[in-house]
């Protein structure tokens, strides 16, 4: 049984038209040193796209940076002094959108005693 391959048949004259074109001459020459004209192109596009895409990997290490970067010195005590007192009750409101309904109701209720109201006898706690 014959073994033909891959290889297509042309005729004498398809043959020599072929090889006037383009990519029949870039076959020839890949025949003589396939390293040149297949490998190093090859390899030059790996490194090209690696400069190309070292934009990208450059953010994502910034990026990372940001996030994990130390603070110095002078930094943490200016945070240390700047800091704002904690308050739960006007931060509830604040992050419920209430903070301005809530200072004026405050401020409305002040002027109120808190007076403590006598137990009646059966709700007295027994010991």
């Amino acid at each position: 049984m014959v073994h033909l391959g891959s290889k297509p048949f042309r005729g004498k004259r398809e043959q020599e038209a072929y090889d006037r074109t383009y990519a029949g001459r870039y076959q020839k020459l890949l025949r003589k040193n396939h390293f040149l004209y297949f490998g190093l192109p090859f390899i030059l596009s790996i490194v090209a796209g690696s400069l190309y895409l070292q934009k990208f990997t450059a953010v994502k290490w910034e990026k990372y940076d940001e996030r994990y970067r130390q603070v110095g010195e002078e930094e943490m005590l200016s945070m240390i002094e700047n800091k704002r007192p904690v308050d739960k009750k006007n931060d509830y409101y604040r992050l419920q959108g209430l903070l301005h309904d809530h200072e004026n109701e405050v401020s409305s209720n002040e002027d109120y005693e808190i007076v403590r109201v006598k137990r009646k006898k059966e709700d007295e706690p027994v010991w």
